[in-house]
């Protein structure tokens, strides 16, 4: 029995230490092709955001998983997008289309997200002047980064400065909104 086992122990060593353990293989045993550059080089010649998502499924049907890479270049493609589609689409929030893809990126694949992937969100508030939004994407850049960039800082301070000056610093349908202690009751 001593001389079978050590005999499988010895096939199985010799089986898993040849040449197959060097490639990176999925979860069903599957080689699984690591070159993302040509997909990036796809997703950069994208014209709309859309498009890139299309990108991205076809990677994943080609046993080709994005890497940070490859989802930091379909951030910057969604900042750098005009649209998703050709004809824009009602709601259209490139912010919650790069906060799902962030998603993905860390729940599905495993895959966290870098200083660059939260600079590219903290590009698009500052674009969008969502300054209320920048701050939270500050915050996580100087837990999970160590620091943000300055410019981006500055420009967002700035929008909020912008918007308080102007009265708009607080949504206005909350400002229209009477407080519990301010009704009169007879």
């Amino acid at each position: 029995m001593r001389r079978l086992s050590a005999g499988l122990c010895t096939a199985s060593l010799a089986r898993f230490s040849s040449g197959a353990a060097s490639a990176k293989t999925d979860l069903f045993g599957y080689e699984v092709d690591t070159n993302t550059a040509p997909w990036i080089e796809k997703i950069k010649n994208v014209k709309y955001y859309d498009e890139a998502g299309e990108v991205l499924v076809d990677m994943n049907v080609k046993n080709c998983p994005p890497d940070l890479a490859t989802y930091n270049a379909t951030l910057q493609k969604i900042f750098e997008a005009g649209s998703k589609q050709s004809t824009p689409v009602d709601n259209e929030s490139k912010f919650c289309a790069m906060m799902d893809l962030l998603e993905e990126m860390s729940h599905r694949n495993r895959v966290k997200p870098n200083a660059e992937s939260w600079t590219w969100i903290m590009k698009e508030c500052v674009k969008s002047k969502n300054f209320r939004v920048g701050y939270v994407i500050q915050r996580v850049l100087e837990a999970e980064a160590k620091s943000a960039p300055a410019d981006l800082v500055a420009e967002n301070q700035a929008n909020a400065d912008k918007a308080k000056s102007e009265g708009k610093e607080h949504p206005g349908h909350l400002a229209k909104q009477v407080g519990l202690f301010d009704i009169q009751i007879e």
